[in-house]
């Protein structure tokens, strides 16, 4: 059984359409904000350093472009609410990472989405796909699983 990482967050005026529930975007946005704090969680980050190809001990510094979001709306959320935001992940490819999303509001289900992110190392400017390293595999393993 994989290990559920959970975040949560409460939904915020601007994040809401005029009929005052969370707009589409927003979710999209809440799951990006899942994936971000699930990586900090085990000591990574979602972004290479933008001012060298190489973090301060020398090591590649890896960044997480996303390539493709699915998300399917259930129920509304509304300004306020404490939106929880389960997550796993789905997929552990060679270069990329499915995560699995289940965002919810107490008992309900607000949406479920998933969200892949490709494995990039910065090189003369621009982003490169490269293999996930196996330290990072080890550290996702537990999260590995569906919901």
């Amino acid at each position: 059984m994989p290990s559920v990482f959970s975040f949560q967050r409460r939904i915020e005026f601007c994040e809401t359409d005029a009929a005052g529930i969370a707009h589409f975007s927003s979710l999209i946005i809440y799951m990006e904000q899942a994936e971000h704090a699930l990586l900090r969680s085990v000591g990574l980050s979602v972004a290479a350093s933008h001012s060298s190809d190489a973090d301060s001990d020398g090591s590649l510094a890896y960044s997480w472009p996303r390539v493709k979001v699915e998300c399917d709306f259930c129920s509304p959320g509304r300004f306020e609410d404490v939106i929880s935001i389960e997550t796993t992940v789905g997929v552990l490819g060679k270069k990329s990472i499915t995560y699995q999303h289940h965002l919810s509001i107490g008992s309900t289900t607000i949406a479920t989405g998933k969200m892949t992110s490709v494995c990039c190392v910065r090189e003369g400017g621009s982003l490169n796909s490269t293999p996930i390293p196996q330290s990072i595999r080890e550290l996702l393993h537990p999260f590995c699983g569906t919901l």
